[in-house]
């Protein structure tokens, strides 16, 4: 689910997102745009309703930040929102002032809302301001009425400062009656103010950022680890998530057309295995589309509407679930995620801080995302595992989902290969990944049941690493049993692995998985930012068999690299016309911070420098 779009690019850059501009290490960072200021405040009122007020000052410094900031869209939820923009005009650098025209402000309804209309009604607010150059400004100004909060007493503010974007002056306010106490939480510089009025309360925050910095791509999100402050009425997020259950829980009430579903997906099955059943019967029976909740609210469709539709988010989905497993007796609720490259909660309590939902089986310790049509009970999509995850119903609480498991080889590739004396190798490898590695081949790799998109994809491959000569696949294992881990078995030939000699330079067609895994790692030896990995283990193993009279001049020398957050080895061994090479990749973090970074350049320099090397033959 995607994050909701930005009332200018300094909003979607202040809130989260990527990085404008990648800077090489030894070029200036490229300012596009800069914020003047900023000021975010809601006002909330003794009925529930509030308002919500942005103004904003923003100038682009290049033609890429006119690009980035000429254009407004501001989105919200219309069946409980309305929007009106207060000001909207672009201040020249000399100084003139040019309204947005009427006939460049107008409407439109979000892809959401066109493509599943009962989940969301969110509407797009656009403007397009005129005459913007590098050293303008542009200034918009708007207020947002909300009939109601998103969950129910729950109203909060949050800012983070993106270090690619400097800002001047930024401030988030919040002002509440008395009657509801006011909270802040705040990670990096911040400011905070308290004021008493008329029977309110108002808390502010202020801060700003000058220090302009590109993080690399392999970056863990904004929210990891930027300055970040969140001021609202949710004293902790089992506040949060009461009040989720507040407005979600008669969603999840089984009917006797539920009753009759949850019966025949479990097949007569009970416990764990009526999970797996359920759990693939959802998979298999419901489209699930993507919602933003801030366009669409947090209530869920009823489970009986989503299974007569047949449609619905995750939200709507997880509800049907939780309440089919109900029907079979199965204790299931929703827990809140975000599949964003974040492993740490939000300062503050913010249901903001997430955009997805799993459901959570408490008996097996399960956490079920129906988006995912390939992924069994067993193992969670990579996205899903090791982040913040705040489960609902009676026993709430904010814990972390489980990251994959240390002691599985996620995935596995083992050549074994025969060289002629005329330089053609021919070759067969067996793949085997399990866990998240065997979600993403299922998905990825396998999901086109015609073969052809695994054909495409190991040509590719196969190609692109300069090999000549013919490739098929000659079987495939468990594609289907979602609990096992998927296998496949390729056949191929090299017609050109070398030219006849004395003394022979060979490059073997080897694995590239390891390679792959670290190579984002390579372009610099040091990080102000925190890296994100992948835990797994991978294994290569390469099974060579030399024609009579041809030996290896000289065996590579083994080698081990031992990191506080992973390990990498690689072993040669001959005898008898064989040479053997075995390397593992073992990664057991998801989050490689600053300090530790050049432990990881030097890992993977290490690894993808083994892959890239080449094996000397002699004769006699």
């Amino acid at each position: 689910m995607n994050m909701r779009k930005s009332a200018l690019a300094v909003v979607t850059a202040l809130i989260a997102g990527a990085p404008l501009l990648q800077a090489g290490a030894a070029s200036p960072p490229q300012v596009n745009y800069r914020v003047i200021s900023r000021q975010v405040s809601l006002d909330i009122s003794t009925d529930g309703s509030y308002t919500r007020t942005v103004s904003s000052v923003v100038q682009p410094m290049t033609l890429s930040g006119v690009e980035q900031v000429a254009q407004a869209q501001i989105s919200y939820p219309a069946n409980f929102a309305t929007i009106k923009i207060l000001e909207a005009y672009t201040e020249t650098a000399a100084h003139k002032r040019i309204n947005v025209a009427p006939s460049a402000i107008f409407t439109q309804s979000t892809a959401s809302a066109l493509q599943a209309p009962f989940l969301s009604k969110g509407t797009i607010k656009n403007l397009i301001f005129p005459a913007v150059t590098p050293g303008s400004t542009v200034h918009l100004k708007y207020v947002e009425h909300f009939d109601k909060a998103y969950l129910p007493g729950i109203y909060t503010a949050s800012v983070t400062l993106a270090p690619y974007v400097p800002a001047r002056s930024v401030t988030i306010s919040v002002t509440a009656p008395k009657s509801m106490p006011l909270h802040f939480h705040a990670r990096g510089p911040w400011v905070e103010h308290r004021r008493a009025g008329d029977g309110t309360e108002t808390l502010s925050a202020t801060s700003h950022w000058s220090r302009v910095d590109f993080p690399p791509p392999n970056t863990a999100a904004v929210t990891q680890y930027a300055p970040m402050a969140v001021i609202g009425t949710a004293a902790d997020w089992k506040t949060v998530a009461h009040a989720y259950d507040e407005l979600a829980s008669a969603s999840i009430q089984p009917t006797p057309a539920i009753d009759k579903a949850a019966a025949r997906a479990a097949g007569g099955a009970h416990g764990r295995v009526a999970v797996a059943r359920i759990y693939r019967w959802i998979q298999q029976h419901i489209q699930v589309v993507t919602v933003d909740y801030r366009e669409a609210g947090y209530r869920p469709p009823t489970a009986a509407s989503t299974l007569a539709r047949g449609i619905g988010d995750s939200n709507a989905s997880v509800a049907l679930l939780c309440s089919m497993l109900h029907a079979e007796g199965i204790e299931a609720v929703p827990a809140l995620i975000s599949t964003s490259s974040r492993y740490v909660p939000y300062p503050g309590a913010d249901p903001f801080a997430f955009e997805h939902v799993l459901a959570y089986v408490p008996a097996y310790h399960l956490y079920l995302d129906t988006g995912q049509r390939y992924a069994g009970i067993n193992a969670l999509p990579l996205m899903d595992a090791g982040k913040p995850v705040l489960i609902t119903g009676h026993a709430s609480a904010l814990v972390r989902t489980p990251a994959p498991e240390r002691n599985r080889v996620q995935y596995r590739d083992v050549q074994s290969m025969t060289l002629d004396p005329d330089g053609i190798i021919d070759g067969a490898s067996q793949i085997t990944a399990s866990g998240w590695r065997a979600i993403g081949v299922r998905e990825f790799v396998l999901g086109d049941r015609s073969g052809e998109r695994l054909w495409r994809l190991l040509q590719n491959d196969y190609y692109r690493g300069g090999q000549t000569g013919s490739m098929r696949v000659i079987g495939i294992s468990r594609r289907d049993d979602l609990g096992r881990s998927v296998s496949m078995k390729l056949q191929w030939r090299d017609s050109d692995a070398f030219v006849p000699g004395p003394r022979v330079a060979l490059v073997l067609p080897t694995p590239g998985e390891i390679s792959g895994a670290l190579a984002g790692f390579l372009s610099q030896a040091k990080n102000r930012y925190p890296s994100v990995l992948a835990p797994e283990t991978i294994d290569e193993v390469v099974h060579l068999r030399l024609p009579s009279g041809l030996t290896p001049a000289y065996l590579p020398r083994n080698q081990h690299l031992e990191t506080p957050f992973g390990r990498y080895e690689v072993s040669y061994h001959y005898a008898n016309g064989r040479l053997d090479e075995e390397r593992r990749l073992q990664l057991t973090r998801f989050v490689v911070e600053p300090q530790q970074y050049p432990d990881l350049h030097r890992l993977a320099m290490m690894a993808v420098g083994i892959a890239r090397e080449g094996l000397l033959l002699q004769r006699g």
